[in-house]
């Protein structure tokens, strides 16, 4: 026969080993709940982090939208510096296709500066005379310094000048 203090002890200790298995269970559960929600977490974002990943969305989409205005802007700014190169290139004494580009026909008016001889016969008043005039003046001072300065040029008065005026620049 056992002694009661044996039994008190055998009964401890089968006692601590059930509790000792379930206190392992409970922290086994506790560690998977946790686990499921930190997954349940990534998985299904808070409101506030749904909010804040569509405000994100929202911020990318505007910057997106504003590059696409700038590189539609920065074409078409590539496009008129290539039509004004294009344009300054041809309108230097050249022609295109046959036709005169002379800085009258794209601009309306004629560099002093710059026209050829029969650019500047185009002018009212001026004829193939007074054109070399403007061109020998021109190469003789370092070109006009403003358009009044025509007047320099032997044979053009006040009177041819207000004809020309608002043909001519600089």
């Amino acid at each position: 026969m056992k002694k009661p203090e044996e039994d008190k002890k055998a009964k401890f200790w089968e006692n601590a080993k059930y509790i000792s298995i379930g206190a392992l269970a409970v922290a086994i559960l506790a560690g998977s709940g946790v686990l499921y929600w930190q997954i349940q977490k990534q998985n299904n974002p808070s409101k506030d982090e749904t909010v804040a990943s569509s405000e994100l969305k929202s911020q990318v989409d505007d910057l997106n939208k504003k590059i696409d205005g700038l590189n539609k802007a920065l074409k078409e700014a590539q496009t008129v510096v290539t039509t004004e190169s294009t344009v300054k290139t041809t309108t230097e004494g050249g022609s295109v296709a046959g036709a005169s580009t002379s800085n009258s026909e794209v601009s309306g008016v004629v560099n002093l500066n710059t026209a050829s001889l029969s650019e500047l016969d185009t002018l009212s008043g001026i004829g193939a005379t007074y054109a070399q005039r403007i061109i020998d003046y021109r190469e003789a001072n370092g070109g006009f310094k403003s358009i009044d300065e025509i007047k320099n040029v032997k044979g053009i008065g006040d009177k041819t000048f207000e004809k020309i005026r608002d043909q001519i620049t600089v």
